[in-house]
């Protein structure tokens, strides 16, 4: 017995750990929405009163970092999509609960409906946003984007509802359409920008697949995080963890493979001037791409990823999702940064009319906003979600004790 004892506290010792580590972080992300709230409720106010005067962007470069996390939220909202609604179709061990797939769907409505927000507050007009479903144009990219989005949300709702039905045929086709759907909107967004042929940079017939590999690769890892956050130390959520890792990991491979080969063929050609390339290597912001890029999201997440402990890779995902928004605007800013006719910028002077692009400390509480929105969501449908569970495990309850009864 006391050689029973001593194997059970040993096993048990990482497993402590590990839901210290749990408890840990769900004080610190409960701290994080407090104050992401609090200071993005101001950057949320100067918005409504001063309009975009606060803002960074101008007529030059009229797209910021609202629509940079627009972007990558909605990849991330695609790639979580994936792998949880994929690996439960095709009944990839960690993957196979319903339990499970209601997160995944409640995630990727946490990260897709904040991203409409940033989407939102840029527009000049907000009012006028309905109109891109009560008066289409899907001659227009951005019009379909957003009929897909809709469609989107619609099959992932309709689908969380029919997953608290016991076996139900509808499931999997259902989920089927949206891992379809969510493989599409990430890629139709890099088809988004590759069909500006007035912007040489953007024009590449490779973006929509690099959109599309960077949404899986954070998805991947924002997933990764969820699970281990919410999951028990048992084999399915080890099986989920390993699966995310290995997931990230190639994500990581394939994207800076894309990437090399986008940048290496601008430059070896000599006869190819790209300044917006040198803008993004060599420019004022060349930081936010050898550094939070390639040494935090790349090698240093890379890096953590590969060892072999549990504690390592949800701080290497966890960087990952986290930078992965500079992929995104290391294509947004340096596309409009370089101008169509040579002197304009020199032609008229005014703070607005600059092509040099500096986020203000308004657009960072938006995007605060942004995030407290996201965990807001994703906290929501999770009571929801358990409370659907409890009440149809007390009708199975009483159904069961019916009919021993009879």
């Amino acid at each position: 017995m006391t050689a029973l004892a001593d194997i059970l506290s040993t096993s048990l010792m990482p497993h402590n750990d590990s839901r210290r580590a749990q408890r840990g972080a769900g004080k610190a992300l409960r701290l994080l929405w407090v104050i992401s709230l609090l200071l993005g409720g101001i950057g949320v106010y100067q918005r409504f009163t001063r309009g975009h005067l606060p803002a960074g962007y101008g007529s030059y470069v009229p797209w910021g970092l609202w629509v940079a996390l627009y972007f990558h939220g909605v990849g991330i909202a695609g790639g979580v999509f994936v792998f949880g609604a994929g690996g439960y179709v095709l009944n990839i061990p960690g993957f196979r609960g319903e339990r499970g797939l209601r997160t995944v769907i409640v995630l990727s409505a946490a990260t897709i409906l904040p991203a409409f927000l940033g989407i939102w507050f840029d527009l000049g007009h907000m009012e006028r946003a309905h109109f891109i479903f009560i008066k289409p144009s899907f001659a227009s990219m951005m019009t379909f984007n957003a009929w897909m989005y809709g469609v989107f949300l619609g099959v992932a709702a309709i689908a969380f509802l029919v997953s608290y039905r016991e076996k139900s045929p509808w499931l999997r086709p259902l989920l089927s359409l949206g891992v379809v759907l969510s493989i599409l909107f990430p890629s139709q967004s890099g088809a988004f920008f590759g069909v500006v042929d007035a912007k040489p940079f953007w024009h590449s017939p490779l973006l929509p697949m690099m959109f599309l590999a960077s949404a899986v690769t954070a998805g991947g890892a924002l997933l990764l995080c969820v699970r281990w956050l919410l999951g028990s130390d048992d084999s399915a959520t080890d099986d989920a963890l390993r699966r995310l890792r290995l997931v990230t990991l190639g994500g990581l491979i394939v994207y800076f493979a894309m990437e090399f080969a986008e940048f290496s063929l601008a430059l070896w050609n000599p006869n190819v001037h790209a300044p917006a390339l040198e803008l993004v290597l060599w420019g004022p912001y060349w930081w936010m791409f050898w550094v939070v890029h390639c040494a935090i999201g790349g090698v240093l997440a890379f890096i953590l990823l590969a060892v072999p402990s549990r504690s390592a890779w949800v701080a290497g995902a966890f960087l990952v999702a986290l930078t992965f928004v500079s992929a995104r605007l290391n294509v947004l800013v340096p596309g409009q940064a370089v101008g169509e006719l040579e002197g304009l910028q020199a032609a008229f002077q005014h703070p607005r009319l600059k092509y040099m692009y500096h986020p203000s400390l308004n657009e960072y509480l938006v995007g605060l906003f942004m995030l407290a929105a996201g965990m807001t969501v994703f906290y929501v449908g999770s009571r929801i979600n358990q409370a659907l569970t409890a009440w149809l495990s007390t009708r199975k309850r009483d159904a069961y004790d019916d009919s021993e009864t009879q």
